[in-house]
Order: structure tokens, then sequence, then C-alpha cells
């Protein structure tokens, strides 16, 4: 049986934080010495009341008003979210009943944050290939920008807020052909927000961040990811037609492509008007990769997420004619 994506669409919220707004903020050369690194121009930020979940549940909405696929023939949801509406119930259970999924649909939080859409993924690809599942309904969402002290300029100027859907099932042809998934809880302290839990109920929060330890974690365990994931797809690094890193900053993903020897034009990158978006940056890529032709029928895609935690996975794609129309931004 191959199972993989049939259709991927992704929400950002309206709200923009420009570059004009960075540097009236932190100051006109801070912006312009920032710049270059992130390679960040516009930031999208949700609006006081709007959660991880509602962003999440209208990526859903686009999939069901656009698709065949309906609410009712979903049997899996997965949600991945660091910032969920309630410590309890898990906001899967809300999105469940907010978008009209059967109550025979097993639906569960995973508490990851930007490598949250390749784990879940890997959880939908095996529910499928076990049977205990048919159709996958996969969501990511966070709102960082809701965590982040407004005189961190190194946080301000990187995150935005978004979400990403994808139904996962069994496809006639290529699909998902391997992962690699991994874990350091030595990393712990460099990207936390210490507030909320019941560790630390007391503290505000707010997000730190330790940027050249997240960088140094990246070149030293992304690239043997990825490898693993390419052997248990039988597939060799050469014949990869794209990769699609998680979207942390320009400095981080053109220092992954110049570690591993990858050429620029095999590497995407499209953060510029959105920002880091957390654990659906992979998604947001990939579907605009998609829709601007960098993939098509039969590529082969490696896509690789990687931060808090530290957690990191990656998985190795053929792409499918028959799947994929439900791709929207």
């Amino acid at each position: 049986m191959n199972v993989g994506i049939s259709a991927l669409s992704c929400f950002l919220p309206e709200h923009i934080i420009s570059d004009d707004e960075i540097a009236f903020r932190f100051g006109r050369d801070y912006a312009d010495k920032i710049l270059p690194m992130t390679g960040i121009l516009e930031r999208r930020v949700a609006s006081g009341e709007e959660c991880a979940s509602d962003l999440a549940f209208l990526a859903a909405k686009k999939i069901f008003d656009n698709t065949a696929i309906t609410p009712g023939s979903i049997d899996l949801l997965v949600f991945g979210t660091q910032t969920g509406d309630y410590i309890m119930p898990s906001s899967a259970c809300l999105l469940q009943r907010r978008l009209g999924i059967p109550t025979t649909c097993a639906a569960f939080d995973v508490n990851l944050g930007c490598s949250q859409l390749v784990y879940g993924l890997g959880i939908a690809h095996s529910w499928i290939k076990s049977g205990m599942a048919k159709r996958a309904l996969v969501l990511s969402g966070d709102t960082p920008t809701k965590l982040l002290d407004s005189s961190d300029g190194a946080t301000v100027s990187v995150f935005g807020d978004g979400a990403a859907a994808v139904v996962v099932e069994e496809v006639s042809r290529g699909g998902i052909l391997g992962f690699d998934f991994g874990t350091d809880g030595m990393g712990a302290e460099d990207l936390i927000v210490r507030g909320g839990g019941m560790r630390s109920f007391h503290l505000k929060r707010k997000m730190e961040m330790n940027g050249v330890r997240i960088l140094t974690f990246a070149l030293k365990d992304v690239p043997s990811s990825v490898e693993r994931a390419l052997a248990r797809a039988k597939v060799s690094i050469s014949e990869v037609d794209l990769f699609v890193f998680h979207q942390a900053s320009a400095v981080v993903v053109k220092s992954l492509a110049k570690k591993m020897d990858i050429p620029d034009s095999k590497v995407f990158l499209g953060l510029e008007k959105i920002g880091n978006i957390g654990g659906s940056s992979v998604g947001h890529a990939l579907a605009k990769a998609h829709l601007e032709g960098r993939i098509r029928d039969g590529s082969k895609v490696v896509i690789s997420s990687f931060g808090v935690g530290f957690s990191w996975g990656s998985a190795v794609l053929e792409w499918s004619g028959e799947g994929y129309g439900g791709t929207f931004l």
C-alpha cells in the first residue's frame, strides 16, 4: 500500500508586521543588519482573539470547500501545536466538533513545535498502513507571536503565525517513501516558554531563544536525519528534485544547503512574506513550491522540520499527479 498526501492547504492571518515597523521599533540600523540573516520582510500576526485552532480550522475548510473530500470521510485528526486553546481539553477535540467530523474519528494533539507537521504525517502514515484509519486530516498551527517579548528584536523580527492542513490516504503510486525522527532534550533550554505549565505556572509566558545554539543543532543533526530518511526510502541525494527545510530563517536554510552541498536550484526558500511560522512552515513552503511549478508529477521531495525540543523529523515524498489538487494558500 502506498500512502501519500492527497490535498494540502494553508492559512495565514491578515495582519502584517512589515520591515518598516521593525525599523520603527528597533531602529533602521538593526533592521538592515538582521534582514540578510532572516530573509524576512513581513510577518503574519494573529489578532488578539485569534488562536492556532482558528487558523487550522480555516486551513482545513479550504480543503473541504474546494475538493471532493468531506468532513464525514475523515477518521483520524492529528493537530500539531504548542499554543493550544486550553491546557485541557485538546484543541483537536474542538476542531473535530467545529469541522463537523464524525464522532467515530480519533482526534488528538501532538505537543511539538517546528517538527509538528512531519510528526503528524508519520502518525497518519502509520495508522493508515496498519488499517486503523483510511483518511487522515493532519493539521499544524501555532501563534508564537503571542509569546514574544515585544522588546526582543531577535524573535519579533523572525516569528509569524500560521497553519497548514494535509489530507493523507492511500494513493496508487508515489506517496511518502521514508521517514526519520529524532529528539535531543539537551536543547530544551535553548527555545523555551517557561510560564504556563505545571512546573512554572506562575511565570509569565515569554519566549526565550538562543539562536546560535539552534543553528548549531540544525547543522549537526538535520543533515544526518535527511540521510537516514533517504536511505529508508532507497533514494539517493542526487535523485531529489527539491529540498524543503523548515523555514527558520534564510541563514539556517542556506547554511544547511551549504553543509549538505545542495545547489541553490534544489532548495526552496519562501519565508520572505510570512516569517518563521513554526511547524506549519514546511506545509506552506511545500504548497508554495507546488503552485510555483517547482514540484511536478514524479518529483522527489525531501521535507525536514526541526527546532524546539530539540526535535526533528524528515520525510521523502514522491509527488503524484493524481493528488495535491487541493493545494491552496
